[in-house]
Parts: structure tokens; sequence; C-alpha cells
């Protein structure tokens, strides 16, 4: 699915010299996406675009789908963690959970649940369930409305990418939203006039990189005629609770600068159990 009408409004901002920002993979990070979209220093008409998965894992999913919604200069596609939770995540399939919840769940969905839950829970153990219930059906309609991939004069801005099997024009989200290695070890450009930026799968994985690449953007060996990568990856990482740099990157569109952040909230073991936990009573 494409919003033509944002495709054409972020193409109109880069004709006329505005800055165009793509972010990677945010997972929860609430904290470490403010700091981030603060010191990109955003002026009128400038944008930041996100590659989805807004949610799971980190600490607080609910206040990243706020911010991003209320935010008028900030857009998205579609992840394949919000397509999870468009389709796995209601307070009655929570009191009556499946297999399918259950994978949500074990996936990140547990954090994000909580979060939800914890919003509307004051400080007592009194929840709000209708209010909860609201807002988790408002904010599934508007994940549901998002685009799957932003097509601009030279980019495609899409959360997996694309398989070089299926023709550009029939692909579905099963490809754009979920794809991997197909996609990453593509010998001829995807699109021949288009960068891809790309997030979902974390660049110290990708073709040429290993772990000692942890928190570097990847840029596709296989070049289009305009002598730019076929493809960029920019989900750095800012989940993981390794040893290694856990950043949230940007890429200007504009000027093909990267501005990164250092995840700014604690994330050791102690934190994570407490963010898949709910309010104490």
């Amino acid at each position: 699915m494409r919003d033509i009408k944002l495709e054409i409004k972020l193409q109109k901002a880069l004709d006329n010299g505005h800055n165009v920002w793509v972010i990677g993979d945010i997972h929860g990070f609430n904290e470490t996406l403010r700091t981030l979209v603060s010191n990109l220093a955003l002026e009128k008409g400038d944008y930041v675009v996100l590659l989805g998965d807004l949610i799971d894992r980190g600490p607080n999913s609910y206040d990243v789908v706020q911010y991003v919604k209320t935010s008028p200069n900030i857009v998205t596609v579609k992840g394949n963690h919000e397509k999870m939770m468009i389709e796995l995540f209601s307070l009655p399939r929570l009191e009556r959970p499946d297999v399918k919840l259950a994978t949500w769940m074990y996936n990140g969905g547990r954090a994000t649940a909580i979060s939800y839950i914890n919003a509307f829970t004051d400080e007592v153990g009194n929840e709000y369930t209708e209010l909860l219930d609201q807002a988790i059906n408002q904010d599934k309609l508007w994940m549901n409305r998002l685009p799957s991939q932003i097509i601009l004069d030279k980019w495609r801005l899409v959360h997996a990418g694309y398989d070089p099997e299926v023709d550009l024009d029939c692909q579905t989200d099963s490809e754009m939203l979920h794809i991997r290695k197909p996609f990453h070890t593509a010998t001829a450009p995807i699109d021949k006039d288009r960068t891809v930026i790309f997030g979902h799968t974390p660049t110290a994985g990708l073709p040429g990189h290993s772990s000692l690449f942890w928190g570097k953007v990847w840029f596709s060996p296989v070049l289009l005629d305009s002598g730019r990568p076929a493809a960029i990856g920019i989900d750095t990482c800012v989940f993981h609770n390794l040893d290694v740099p856990a950043v949230l990157t940007a890429y200007n569109l504009q000027d093909n600068s990267i501005i990164q952040q250092t995840r700014v909230e604690a994330w050791n073991k102690s934190i994570i159990k407490q963010t898949n936990e709910l309010k104490e009573e």
C-alpha cells in the first residue's frame, strides 16, 4: 500500500531543499528516538520518515506510537511488528491467549502490551479498561492505514526490502515487511533508478558485515548506473543488551549525511524484566 499524497509532499520537500531524514527500527526506545529527533535540529519544511517496527521489545512502545502519531513532521511506513500488533493485540485475546498471540509475546509483544496497560493504570493499580481498549483499537486502526513503502524520485523507503524474483509492482506486505536474504544478496539493483533504504535486519548481519560492524550503516556493493548503492541498511540495532554499540540511525536523503544516537535508556536484564511486568498494585 502506498500514500501518494505523502510521497508528493516528501518529494516536494526534497526539491525545495529541505531535509528528509530516515530512521531505522525503534522497537520501543522512546527516549532514544526523542533525543535523536531533537539532535536533527529540524526546521520548518523538514521531515522524518521512520521505517517501521516502532514497537516491541523496548521500554515504552506506547509512548513511541503517541509521539509519532502527534508529530506533524514525522511519518512512518509499516513494519512486521506493527502487522503483528494489528492482527493480535486486543484485551479479549489477552484474556484467552492462543499460539499466535504467544508468538507475538515472545517476539517483543509482551513489552508493548505492558506499556499500553501501564499507561492506563494509576499509581495504586486501578486500570482504566475502557480507555485502554479504545487506545489499542485506535492505534491499530492508525497502523493499518500506514503505507508499506514510500517511493520518491531517487529512493524507495521500506521496512524489510523487496523480493528480486517478484515484479516490483506485484510486491506485497509478505515481501516488503519480512524479506531478508534474497533481497540482501541480490546481484542486481531492485530498482535501476532508486536506492532502497531499509531496516528490519540488524546491519551487523548483512553481507560483508560481522560482529565488528555493530552500529554501522550497511551499503550494498551493488551499484546503480549513477554510482549510488542499490540499497542501504540502517537498522543499527538499538534493542540488544550485548557489549557492543546500540545506536539508532538517521540518514538524510538530501545530502546523504548520517546522524546516530547511542541508546539513552539503561538496558540490562533487570530493566528488561521490569519492562515485561505490570505495575504492582
